[in-house]
């Protein structure tokens, strides 16, 4: 099976309402899909180029039959986990973990000989008690990159006329200017083409588009905050004294608006990766890696 074929798979499984997989004493929560590989080399370098997955490390978490013990692994052997070992089993298995999947390759046990197959898997990604949300987007995007913290916060918001949500602040202080999957553009205090603050200042001259809101610094007028290539705008809809409760509005290229009753933070991640309605944005629809894509630092 040919990358392409293969990412067609596994976008059809990863679709699916439910993860099932077909293979004798396999169960929910996952799906296998067997391969022509020659090898786990082959194989490997397959499911690297479908899930962009070069330069990810590979965590191996069955070895010859036996759990591996790594960590942050999918749930191998016993009550839940897919089977290992026994006619079936797994004998080999290694990926990656990918915010909220787990994609992997390996070998499982046949009468009619070792069946090379691609795993697709769900994993837990949700917020755990004291985890900010920078924090997640950090573990979801694979970004190690040191805060950037280059923002005057208090000139910001003295231009702007208001205080702005932590969250907000929180993620462009770790991220800098860049874009999320390639999909959502943050503005950025001071950013050459996406300041916050001239596109704030500027919403009054175009007025007419954010209807029927009014905008900043009318009371509970809109402020945006982000951009998208798809044509859509995100913005606060400003109000509560306390920017923190400001809800997000999205905007369409058709001017139709969609409200999502949580802060900035949250949106983010599940915009990656909540693929249930209200969100379900392109960036959650396959297994694939997200990233943030800096604008201040050099490609590697």
């Amino acid at each position: 099976m040919d990358a392409s074929a293969l990412r067609a798979r596994l976008n059809d499984a990863w679709r699916a309402p439910e993860l099932h997989c077909p293979l004798p004493i396999h169960g929910t929560g996952h799906v296998c899909v067997p391969s022509d590989a020659e090898d786990l080399a082959e194989l490997e370098r397959v499911v690297a180029d479908v899930v962009d997955g070069a330069g990810l490390p590979v965590r191996a978490w069955v070895v010859r039959g036996r759990a591996a013990g790594v960590p942050d692994g999918p749930p191998v052997g016993g009550e839940g986990g897919l089977p290992i070992g026994e006619e079936g089993g797994l004998l080999e298995l290694r990926g990656w973990a990918l915010a909220e999947h787990w994609v992997g390759y390996g070998v499982t046990a046949t009468a009619d000989g070792p069946r090379r197959v691609v795993i697709l898997a769900r994993r837990a990604f949700t917020r755990p008690p004291g985890a900010g949300w920078v924090a997640l987007l950090r573990e979801a995007t694979g970004w190690t990159e040191p805060d950037r913290c280059g923002v005057d916060w208090a000139a910001t918001e003295a231009a702007l006329g208001t205080a702005l949500p932590g969250d907000y602040k929180d993620i462009v202080d770790a991220f800098g200017a860049g874009s999320f999957d390639e999909y959502l553009d943050l503005l950025v205090p001071g950013a050459l083409g996406t300041d916050l603050v001239s596109w704030g200042q500027n919403m009054e001259r175009y007025a007419d588009l954010y209807r029927p809101y009014p905008v900043h610094p009318a009371p509970g007028g809109v402020l945006i905050w982000g951009t998208s290539e798809q044509e859509l705008t995100f913005h606060w809809l400003t109000g509560p004294a306390d920017p923190d409760d400001w809800p997000v509005l999205v905007q369409y290229l058709d001017g139709e608006w969609q409200r999502f009753d949580c802060g900035t933070g949250e949106f983010v991640l599940r915009l990656l990766t909540d693929r249930t309605p209200p969100f379900a944005f392109p960036p959650s629809a396959g297994p694939f890696p997200h990233w943030f894509a800096s604008w201040e630092l050099p490609e590697r």
